[in-house]
């Protein structure tokens, strides 16, 4: 018999643990922590500024040149131009570990909710770091739950590298999620993957990110860190920042004035990944 085929199917999604320094259980089996992220901190009721529908559309909502049908499309064409998958699953990130069948598995875009969200914060992103996704998926669930990156695969039939969006949909959690590419694909060039594009901040990410031991999550006030989940591990520090750069930028700012780790963080978003720009 093939060894693969005595072996537990798994396929890696970071939700706690760095891929360096924690368990191989940890990351294969993670524990519950890839969650939306709350910070203690005032966050805006609307900080995106959704302007579109954000439930599944209707059969009435997608005839042909009506705003939500028009939006789906672009979004579509956006993707494609990026050279980035779109898929919808009724399937949840658990149910994903084992195998991904597109003939029963998959579902059109326009059945999943929150879509448009996801889109209208992904819009945001320059094309420069867009580049991580070449190649990768974006799976939308009809599924609550929680939302996983996934950064590499060994099992026959495997959702692609990229990252699974379940419900509920919310501009902070995608932005979450494409920051963990950014960070362990982008940055640190992990599993060998191609989109190694931010090699150069290698050095100044490990140093800025790191998380010290003394470090626990769940301390409300810490000074460095503008959520308490983002104190957990090195991945999480990297993404949470990640998000709020892009999605709470005031929030950042303000939070930074007075504490120099923070401004740390926010230079090195800005200058290594962004290329300046801010939002």
């Amino acid at each position: 018999m093939n060894l693969l085929g005595i072996i537990v199917p798994v396929f890696l999604i970071i939700t706690a643990g760095s891929v360096t320094e924690s368990t191989f259980s940890d990351i294969i089996f993670p524990t519950d922590f890839e969650k939306t992220s709350e910070s203690s901190k005032t966050i805006p009721n609307n900080p995106s500024g959704t302007d579109f529908i954000s439930g599944a559309f209707s059969a009435e909502d997608l005839k042909m040149g009506t705003p939500d049908e028009l939006f789906l499309a672009n979004f579509e064409n956006w993707a494609k131009e990026h050279d980035i998958s779109l898929v919808g699953t009724n399937k949840n990130a658990n149910q994903l570990k084992s195998s991904f069948d597109p003939d029963k598995d998959q579902v059109e875009l326009k059945d999943v909710s929150g879509v448009l969200i996801a889109a209208e914060a992904l819009y945001k992103i320059p094309d420069n770091v867009l580049l991580v996704m070449a190649g990768k998926t974006i799976y939308f669930s009809t599924e609550d739950g929680r939302s996983f990156s996934v950064f590499a695969s060994w099992v026959d039939n495997p959702p692609s590298r990229g990252f699974i969006i379940e419900q509920n949909v919310r501009a902070v959690t995608v932005i979450h999620e494409l920051g963990h590419i950014v960070d362990v694909h982008g940055i640190q060039g992990d599993f060998a993957d191609e989109q190694n594009v931010f090699s150069y901040a290698k050095e100044d990410r490990n140093k800025i990110f790191q998380v010290a031991l003394e470090n626990k999550p769940n301390d409300k006030e810490k000074l460095g860190y503008i959520t308490s989940y983002s104190s957990y591990n090195d991945l999480e520090n990297f993404a949470d920042h990640y998000a709020y750069y892009v999605v709470y930028p005031d929030v950042f700012r303000d939070e930074m004035k007075n504490d120099p780790l923070l401004a740390k963080k926010y230079e090195f978003l800005r200058d290594f990944i962004f290329n300046d720009k801010e939002f």
